[in-house]
């Protein structure tokens, strides 16, 4: 496949380092100050990693070459972009890329076989100390008030999506948040979340030590992920010689390198998903299509709150 990436900068080239590992021959980096539109138009698919602001403005000068496109989150970040995008376009697919991580995938196995009961809370934390550094001035999640370049719209849907992802229907969600160093922008929030029968919280922050860390509380067990560590702490009814309740034992279930490694991985698994639908030229899956037109939406409605 020949794949053209409507991008040129770090995240555009962590997608080329992605469809590289999966094995893709031909990649073009096409810089649009720059560059003729004509020089990739015989590609096979398209990877939109453009300003968030111009995401929709790249599917509308995309979709007329009826290719698949991959575009990175969010679709769009104002509400007239959004009604233009409810109809589902079976070839456009979007990067939140969290759905596809390891512990999703345990959380999906652990859902089938039920034999850690029902999930009851999930505690989130992902930290570190960017805001100050000399360059955070400059940085582009600090420059501008654009409410999805602030920790909130650009990490933060992630979260949102990921949570609305594995339990449905949210019942009500809420967004604290401070400005710790930045003038601007947020660079420190936290979310609760409240679904029919679970518990979320979600602590981010760009202005204190570095903290990567999930857990997951089950009615029989914790799965945790830990800085690239996935570990479980099961069962639940584990006792100490006098019969009082004590921690289970934790066991590793896999272990990445890194941080950065574990969700690496999951845009190399996201990336992959996208392109086998787009080799065998199959539809992306309705299901996928929807909850990123839901996450939007919930983040424009936080926006206006």
């Amino acid at each position: 496949m020949k794949i053209a990436i409507i991008g040129y900068k770090n995240h555009a080239l962590r997608l080329r380092e992605s469809l590289v590992k999966n094995g893709v021959k031909e990649v073009i980096n096409f810089n649009y100050h720059i560059d003729d539109l004509a020089s990739i138009q015989n590609s096979d698919a398209f990877f939109i990693s453009s300003p968030n602001e111009t995401h929709k403005f790249w599917i509308d000068k995309l979709d007329p070459f009826d290719k698949y496109i991959f575009c990175e989150k969010p679709p769009v970040t104002n509400r007239k972009d959004l009604k233009d995008l409810e109809t589902y376009r079976p070839k456009l697919f979007f990067n939140f890329n969290y759905r596809f991580s390891y512990l999703v995938n345990l959380i999906e196995k652990f859902r089938i076989t039920n034999e850690l009961g029902k999930i009851i809370n999930v505690h989130c934390v992902s930290s570190h100390g960017l805001a100050f550094k000399s360059s955070f001035n400059n940085n582009w999640r600090f420059k501008g008030r654009n409410f999805f370049s602030s920790i909130i719209g650009n990490l933060g849907i992630h979260y949102i999506d990921l949570m609305s992802y594995l339990f449905g229907a949210i019942e009500t969600v809420d967004v604290k948040h401070l400005s710790i160093i930045s003038k601007k922008l947020p660079d420190t929030c936290k979310i609760s979340m409240v679904f029919k029968n679970s518990f979320v919280d979600i602590f981010l922050s760009y202005s204190t030590v570095f903290q990567n860390r999930i857990e997951i509380f089950y009615e029989d067990g914790i799965l945790s992920l830990s800085n690239g560590l996935i570990s479980l702490k099961s069962p639940r009814d584990t006792f100490d010689k006098n019969g009082h309740f004590k921690v289970p034992e934790s066991r590793i279930l896999k272990e990445f390198s890194n941080s950065r490694d574990y969700y690496d991985d999951s845009i190399e698994n996201s990336v992959d998903f996208f392109l086998k639908h787009a080799e065998q030229d199959e539809d992306l899956p309705f299901k996928q299509y929807q909850q990123s037109i839901l996450s939007n939406k919930i983040m424009l409605d936080l926006k206006n709150n």
